[in-house]
């Protein structure tokens, strides 16, 4: 059976942070406790054999994303 990847978002000025995805959201755990959130169109997925990196590109989210309804996890669910 194939161990689950970690997924982290590469943010510029916290370094690597915990990141979980759902659906078209990207959602990191900043060091300081609070969740980010982005969008997929924000960012180029990088995949190595146990990892999953979200890095960030110059494209903007889409217009609609501002009605984002997506429910943040909770922290817990960001440990791996």
């Amino acid at each position: 059976m194939a161990k689950k990847k970690s997924h982290y978002l590469v943010h510029p000025e916290m370094g690597q942070i915990p990141a979980i995805r759902i659906i078209d959201c990207i959602f990191g755990l900043m060091k300081n406790g609070r969740i980010a959130h982005f969008h997929i169109e924000q960012m180029e997925v990088i995949e190595e054999e146990t990892k999953l990196y979200f890095n960030f590109t110059d494209t903007p989210p889409l217009e609609h994303r501002s009605r984002c309804q997506v429910i943040p996890p909770f922290v817990n669910a960001f440990k791996q």
